[in-house]
């Protein structure tokens, strides 16, 4: 996601989503973390303990207490106790819609298909509308609401641990009367009405594991009064599968898995451009709202996306996804951009800022890889997801031309050595209040220091390696990765950018050079 401006969002400034309550919590490293790698000599390196201050046991946020049968309404995030559930891998959804504009609401049918992880006599499924049937493999299940979003699911015949199940649920509701404290990431304009959000907006229009952990396939179809358009992520298999001449039913379907955040849907009258780019389908969508020239300008922007993702590829490795697009809606968006999986939906006045929309736009494509492709496995870990997107501006700049990477380091830190405030927030823990702030600047920051320390060709193993394998994995995982490239100890580095609440010294240890 990128604030108003992700190359630059000092600590006081940055425009991001409000919060539900903030769990107060302290990301805490293994105490020591292991990791043999062969140098050219051979010589095993280990890393040393990383530490951060332990955090006092009232910090840490309490889930329910579960039998051993039974899903818990959470993964145990630190942040968000209650996004997603445990006991199961999501695989895949399918969702089928149906929008009433006059009535503002919908009416669908979710089916998921997921492994148990576990015995489940009980488990839990996240969703915000009103819940009208379940079935478990085809069997009427018991349901009921325990939390905001935490759907209570009780099927006739418990499943048994490692078994492939079914969920169908039916539901009903308008989404845009559901608001969590200030948290409500459904916009509606006119007669133009969008989910999008990070890191919730699932449950405001299907059930799910919503929880970037779970990435799964997505199937979804819209159906909507014939003349309005329903976009969402992944290939355009059809835009009318129904055989009603006053509706049609747009159906889009996602090859690659995906976490539930990055799924988005929009629906109103927009303008559609379709066609081939580098080798790859896209569709483009804008906005009717908007007037002829802002159209012609947010496509022309839009249209940029190919060779965008051309020089990404010449840093990052093959694009993971089969598709590529974006959208623009009408609506004034709490983000810049939102980096929806192969189609990203941008803030339509940062779209058109013609000096800002090339970073925008290389910022989102980039979170393909870093995001998108490999998903966070708790949100403390937002450093790997935002770090690298930004630090992709810089690299793409610099490989046309303009400023290098190392002179963007060395004009932030003059920016923010003085700020104490910028550099409370830890790459470690940001705290849940503060995910889309400091990272922006000292992300990006943290990863050319690291080039700086260890060169480019230890640099680019370590991001291709890291992009190109597919999953979700957390910013333990990370550091040993980065650890595996070089025979330099990081542990210093780790724990001076990334652990530290105060500016680097402008040493060569910490990665500076002039």
């Amino acid at each position: 996601m990128s604030s108003v401006d992700p190359h630059w969002p000092p600590a006081t400034e940055v425009r991001h989503r409000p919060y539900r309550a903030a769990y107060v919590f302290a990301a805490v490293m293994p105490f020591v973390l292991l990791v043999a790698l062969a140098a050219p000599a051979g010589i095993a390196y280990g890393i040393r303990a990383l530490r951060s201050p332990p955090p006092s046991p009232s910090s840490y946020p309490t889930m329910p207490a579960a039998g051993p049968d039974e899903g818990q309404s959470g993964v145990g995030d630190p942040y968000f106790i209650d996004y997603g559930s445990s006991g199961y891998d999501a695989l895949k959804y399918v969702i089928s819609m149906s929008w009433d504009p006059a009535e503002q609401s919908l009416q669908a049918t979710t089916t998921i298909t997921a492994k148990a992880t576990q015995p489940l006599r009980t488990f839990f499924v996240d969703l915000a509308l009103h819940t009208d049937a379940v079935r478990v493999d085809g069997r009427p299940a018991s349901f009921g609401q325990t939390g905001f979003q935490d759907l209570r699911i009780t099927p006739q015949t418990p499943v048994a641990q490692g078994a492939e199940f079914s969920v169908v649920v039916d539901y009903s509701g308008a989404p845009g009367k559901v608001r969590r404290g200030e948290v409500a990431p459904w916009s509606s304009t006119g007669q133009e009405w969008t989910a999008a959000g990070e890191p919730e907006s699932s449950a405001w229009w299907f059930p799910a594991n919503d929880h970037p952990s779970d990435p799964a396939l997505m199937d979804v179809s819209v159906r909507v009064p014939a003349g309005m358009e329903a976009i969402s992520v992944g290939r355009l298999a059809s835009a009318d599968t129904g055989n009603e001449p006053d509706f049609d039913t747009w159906h889009w379907v996602s090859p690659e898995p995906m976490a539930t955040y990055l799924s988005f849907v929009s629906i109103g009258q927009y303008q559609l451009r379709q066609g081939v780019d580098h080798g790859r389908p896209y569709v483009y969508a804008v906005s009717e709202q908007l007037s002829a020239a802002d159209q012609a300008a947010a496509f022309a922007a839009l249209q940029t996306s190919g060779a965008i993702v051309a020089d990404l590829e010449a840093m990052f490795g093959s694009y993971p996804f089969s598709d590529l697009g974006g959208v623009v809606p009408a609506h004034d968006l709490r983000f810049a951009g939102l980096e929806t999986q192969t189609r990203p939906v941008y803030d339509r006045a940062a779209i058109l800022q013609p000096r800002f929309a090339p970073e925008l736009i290389t910022h989102e494509l980039a979170h393909m890889w870093f995001g998108d492709n490999v998903t966070l496995r708790q949100w403390n870990d937002i450093f790997i997801n935002e770090g690298y997107a930004s630090w992709a501006e810089w690299g793409r700049a610099e490989r046309g031309g303009g400023r290098t990477a190392n002179d963007e380091l060395n004009r932030l830190y003059a920016r923010t050595k003085d700020r104490a405030d910028f550099w409370r927030v830890t790459m470690s823990d940001p705290g849940p209040d503060r995910l889309f702030s400091t990272v922006y600047a000292r992300g990006p920051m943290t990863l050319q220091a690291l080039r700086n320390l260890i060169g480019d060709k230890a640099f680019f193993t370590l991001a291709r390696g890291w992009a190109q394998d597919r999953g979700s994995r957390g910013l333990e995982e990370w550091m040993i990765a980065a650890q595996a490239t070089t025979t330099i100890d990081l542990v210093p580095f780790f724990e001076t950018w990334i652990f530290g609440s105060t500016a680097p010294a402008q040493t060569a240890a910490n990665g500076f050079r002039h």
